[in-house]
């Protein structure tokens, strides 16, 4: 796993493969020794190869979503239709795809997020929490003339979501032709994840030229029929228990999954935090994880937390059993906070809470 120091340094060396290590330290502050060992562990790790400071470009993760405010409040008491009702409103950065991204960060999984955002002060927010976070932006891009797409939702006291109203005309931009110019980057990735929010042409043109497994996040019951055409070009499907029985229009979950599978998709999971509890089906394994879960103060986020980090099990080849435990655990620590990322996220924190 990498550092954010070590992350620097390749960031420099990339810059300039011929830099000394004295002019190493000098830049970043620090002794030749320790940027001798930056550049020993570095090259143990595999980022470098060779002489020249030749870099070996690390595996990793191409995310294609959207970036929002949230803009959410949270009812003190249980909501009241058509009436006013006392409570907490707050904004932050959201977005199923930037999540994504920032929990895969934040496990130490490279990435590069693909993404759109506008030039007013919601895109300048994103630019600098994601400086601020270590996340990789450079294929995100500002589009002249257009607001970063917001959300807007109201929760009940226990978390759950009311109702939410989506601004994202913005994310229209990520079109076929808009990715086509990041294609070359996906198909270098080890898995490529994308989430419903995108345009259905842009899922169906991306599972038709995507060389590399496909993992899809879906974000809500309006935006699920995108799958629809192109479900067995579907490595992995995570999905809602609410919107995995509106998509399939059956009664159980058993014959839901089923059907997909049948239909091609390669694995089905199912998040359902109202049942406490995460399900796992393919062709040949079928697991339940439950866990009463304590205290819920924000569900907004929690999927993508679960899908990073199933992505971040895969890259590190477990079982499925040991992904979904550890999937589970960053969901419910993801639910503990009003942010839709938990800001404390991190593999020794999974490590410690799946192995209590």
């Amino acid at each position: 796993m990498i550092t954010a120091r070590e992350s620097e340094i390749l960031k420099i060396l990339k810059e300039d493969p011929l830099i000394s290590q004295n002019e190493l330290a000098e830049q970043l502050q620090i002794t030749r020794a320790s940027a001798a060992t930056h550049i020993h562990n570095l090259t143990k790790k595999g980022y470098i190869k060779g002489r020249g400071y030749i870099l070996s470009e690390p595996a990793f993760i191409s995310v294609i979503g959207g970036i929002n405010m949230d803009v959410f409040g949270i009812s003190n008491e249980t909501l009241i239709d058509q009436n006013s009702n006392p409570g907490k409103i707050t904004f932050a950065l959201g977005g199923a795809g930037r999540n994504i991204a920032l929990n895969l960060t934040k496990l130490g999984v490279s990435n590069y997020f693909i993404s759109v955002f506008g030039n007013d002060v919601n895109g300048e927010i994103f630019v600098t929490d994601s400086a601020e976070n270590n996340m990789d932006i450079t294929h995100c891009e500002l589009i002249e003339g257009e607001r970063t797409s917001t959300y807007l939702y109201v929760n009940e006291p226990n978390g759950q979501v009311k109702i939410g109203i989506d601004d994202m005309d913005i994310l229209k931009k990520i079109t076929p032709e808009f990715l086509n110019n990041k294609l070359e980057l996906i198909n270098s990735s080890q898995y490529c994840i994308v989430d419903t929010n995108i345009p259905k042409e842009s899922i169906e043109w991306l599972c038709d030229h995507c060389k590399v497994p496909i993992i899809i996040k879906t974000v809500s019951i309006n935006k699920n029929y995108k799958v629809m055409t192109k479900l067995d070009k579907i490595h992995t499907l995570i999905i809602s228990h609410k919107e995995l029985m509106q998509l399939t229009e059956l009664n159980t979950i058993e014959q839901a999954t089923n059907f997909l599978l049948d239909k091609g998709v390669k694995h089905v999971i199912v998040y359902s935090p109202n049942h406490q509890q995460l399900h796992f089906q393919d062709s040949e394994t079928s697991l339940t994880i439950e866990r009463k879960i304590d205290r819920i103060a924000n569900t907004n986020g929690a999927k993508a937390a679960l899908t990073a980090t199933i992505t971040w099990g895969l890259m590190q080849q477990m079982n499925w059993k040991d992904i979904l435990e550890y999937a589970y655990n960053a969901a419910v620590h993801c639910m503990d906070t009003y942010d839709a990322v938990n800001t404390k996220l991190s593999v020794a924190v999974l490590e410690r809470e799946t192995k209590a």
